[in-house]
């Protein structure tokens, strides 16, 4: 996941502000922006929340998903860290990792805390299956 470089400084064109004019909104240094519209390079799942609202957009308008895993991209469109959402479903963070990276499937104890967390049905949780049970029902990627 990265974010859309030409998209942001687009944006960020458009609502008058220079580098270091939203730098100072963000409370970030010039430098950072800079990096964001030249590498692509994502900023903090919370940085990236106050950057879509900064510049009057969704995260999903400057975030290209790519290769992504659904539950990650939630994660960081709702500005939480993986040890915020650990927190919430009252498990560490290597075992969330594990889920969110697609090594395990969601645990059903999960699906309410996730479906109010996210807005999205549990259902969507449900679909989600691990790399290895994909592979070991020959879903694998080739």
């Amino acid at each position: 996941m990265r974010i859309r470089r030409e998209r942001l400084r687009h944006l960020r064109r458009r609502r008058g502000l220079t580098q270091s004019q939203l730098a100072a909104i963000l409370g970030c240094s010039r430098g950072a922006v800079s990096t964001w519209e030249t590498t692509g390079r994502l900023p903090r799942p919370n940085r990236l929340q106050q950057l879509a609202c900064a510049l009057g957009v969704p995260v999903s308008e400057l975030v290209e998903e790519g290769d992504s895993f659904p539950l990650r991209s939630l994660r960081i469109g709702a500005g939480l860290l993986q040890q915020d959402v650990a927190r919430l479903l009252k498990v560490t963070k290597s075992t969330y990792c594990h889920v969110e990276r697609g090594r395990q499937n969601v645990p059903p104890r999960w699906l309410p805390i996730l479906s109010a967390t996210f807005g999205v049905p549990a259902d969507f949780f449900r679909s989600l299956k691990s790399r290895a049970s994909a592979e070991q029902n020959g879903e694998g990627t080739e």
